[in-house]
């Protein structure tokens, strides 16, 4: 039995903490001993799911530079003969660390996002370009999630050596089981059976386009249309007034966060991704597993990859309001069906987590 770390910043509402989450969950307990190490547990919405065999490192730091040193000391104490991170920024602070930790761990490192697309949107992109060059490669391994990614990333590092495509998995029992729950917030939104019903999801930042989306409303001009986009984030301000300025009070409504979005989404005609990157949109495989069509950018990330050759779901030509104002047109001017659930088959969590083991364990 291998002792395994998972390392990640949150557990939040995220893509990442849910694709961690469901890993811990469905991993072989007689191949793994494991132990999830969170650098701040504040608004933790997750936790409640982990295995009680799980051991959890409750860091307390705010941020992960100070945390190192109870990264380091943690590795010292418990040894562990697997590591796996995620997130840019934390990977590239085990990788600067590793000198100071014991020997014989294997490190791998997961990627969330198409890389180019993030470093171009912080300060000092190429200080960040730099540090990925010099020190991913230095993982064992470093996990792609998707087509879009990995080329990205080998284009960044230069090769591809240690680079793994490993999808994203969906838990499907656990969303049919969610989707069953009743909700008076969800009975309130859809009780007007003439209308026609969206949802997006997501946190209220820029990556996310929710802005796009909300003008994309007001050029459909349709009466008809409903949207409500679940989550919250810094954004929130800035899309209530967005709404007031294109007159939309009562077609767009922003819910909040939701404990269980499912069937919010479930209940839509359609789900809505409006991003202007990704890596592998989880919430794109969660609307899937709904049974949900989606309506999508063609985000870089594996927004295009899940979604080409699904009858029923409509990417845009380009990321801008109109192009996906045209995309939501043709949706409107078809007959849509219900997704069917062998779509999001490959995406099974057994058939990932299978090719994890082989990861953690060669």
């Amino acid at each position: 039995m291998k002792s395994i770390f998972f390392i990640i910043p949150t557990l939040t509402q995220g893509g990442a903490e849910r694709v961690i989450i469901t890993l811990i969950k469905y991993l072989d307990r007689s191949k793994f001993k494991i132990t999830i190490m969170v650098i701040n547990m504040k608004e933790e919405v997750y936790r409640n799911e982990i295995p009680h065999d799980v051991r959890i490192i409750d860091l307390k730091c705010e941020r992960v530079l100070t945390a190192i040193p109870k990264i380091i000391y943690n590795f010292w104490r418990y040894k562990p003969q697997v590591a796996l991170s995620t997130l840019g920024h934390l990977n590239i602070a085990i990788a600067i660390s590793r000198l100071l930790m014991p020997s014989g761990i294997k490190f791998i490192a997961r990627e969330t996002i198409v890389v180019s697309e993030k470093l171009k949107r912080l300060k000092h992109p190429n200080l960040w370009r730099l540090l990925h060059r010099l020190y991913y490669p230095t993982f064992d391994k470093i996990i792609c999630q998707s087509e879009d990614m990995l080329r990205d990333l080998a284009c960044i590092l230069g090769a591809d050596k240690n680079l793994v495509l490993i999808n994203n998995p969906v838990d499907h029992k656990r969303i049919q089981k969610l989707i069953k729950q009743d909700d008076p917030a969800v009975e309130k939104f859809y009780k007007d059976k003439s209308l026609i019903y969206f949802v997006a999801a997501g946190r209220f930042i820029d990556q996310k386009g929710f802005e796009l989306l909300i003008e994309t409303i007001a050029l459909l001009k349709n009466s008809q249309i409903r949207l409500a986009i679940l989550g919250y984030g810094p954004l929130e301000k800035k899309l209530l007034s967005l709404i007031d300025y294109y007159g939309l009070r009562e077609q767009v409504i922003l819910p909040g966060y939701q404990k269980n979005p499912y069937v919010w989404i479930a209940k839509a005609h359609a789900f809505v991704l409006s991003s202007f990157y990704e890596g592998f949109p989880n919430v794109v495989l969660e609307a899937l597993s709904c049974g949900t069509p989606v309506i999508s950018t063609p985000a870089p990330g594996g927004t295009k990859e899940i979604l080409e050759s699904i009858d029923g779901c409509y990417l845009s030509e380009e990321i801008s309001a109109k192009s996906l104002a045209k995309a939501f047109s043709n949706y409107l001017n078809r007959d849509n069906k219900n997704i069917q659930e062998s779509v999001i088959r490959k995406y099974n969590p057994e058939i990932i987590c299978r090719e994890y083991t082989r990861i953690f364990l060669n």
